[in-house]
C-alpha cells in the first residue's frame, strides 16, 4: 500500500480554472481529468490524504458519485469550502473527514495553510498544507513545509513517503 496526498481540487469549480490559470476549458473537462490522473496513480488499497477543497457541491449525491469515481482508501481533512458535516463525507465514502490538522505519523503534520508566523514551525517537524494554490508570494520558504495544491504537483496526487524523504533531506 502506498500514500498519497493532493489538495484544493474543486471538483466541479468553474471560477478556479479562470482564477489559478488551470488548463482546462470548462469544470466538466477538469473534473475528467483530475479523475483521470488521480486513478492513473492511486489504486484501489492505496492511501490517500485529501487536504481539503474537494469540491464546492454539497449535494450528497454528487459528492458520493465524486469519491466512489476515485481510486484508494480517502482521508479528507476538511477546510473553508469542506461545508458539509464530517459524517457527511464518511457517508460519502471517506473513511476519515475532520476540520483538525492531522499528525499522520510522529513529526509530519497535513494542514490547512502555511504558518505566517516562523516561530510557529518547530523545525523537526514536516508540515504539508493547501489553500495558497499558485501564489508566489506564499510559495514554501521553509524546508520542511509543501504546498500540496494541484497546480503545484502537476494536478495529480504525489507519493507522501516521497515527500517526506524530499523534505527530510532539506532541514
Amino acid at each position: 500500500m502506498k500514500r498519497f496526498i493532493i489538495a484544493d481540487t474543486h471538483f466541479g469549480h468553474e471560477n478556479i480554472i479562470k482564477h489559478e490559470s488551470r488548463p482546462f476549458a470548462n469544470a466538466d473537462e477538469m473534473n475528467n481529468r483530475l479523475i483521470e490522473l488521480w486513478n492513473s496513480v492511486v489504486g484501489k488499497d492505496d492511501l490517500i490524504y485529501v487536504l481539503g477543497d474537494l469540491t464546492l457541491s454539497r449535494r450528497m449525491n454528487v459528492i458520493k458519485n465524486l469519491v466512489n469515481s476515485l481510486n484508494g482508501r480517502k482521508i479528507l481533512i476538511m477546510v473553508n469550502h469542506d461545508t458539509r458535516k464530517p459524517r457527511d463525507y464518511v457517508e460519502c465514502g471517506f473513511e476519515v473527514a475532520t476540520r483538525k490538522p492531522m499528525m499522520v505519523q510522529p513529526g509530519v503534520i497535513l494542514m490547512r495553510e502555511p504558518f505566517d508566523d516562523s516561530s510557529l514551525i518547530a523545525p523537526n517537524y514536516l508540515y504539508f498544507f493547501e489553500h495558497v494554490h499558485r501564489n508566489k508570494t506564499l510559495m514554501d520558504e521553509y524546508p520542511n513545509c509543501m504546498c500540496v495544491s494541484v497546480e503545484r504537483i502537476n494536478y495529480r496526487p504525489i507519493d507522501l513517503d516521497e515527500c517526506i524523504r524530499k523534505l527530510r533531506k532539506k532541514i
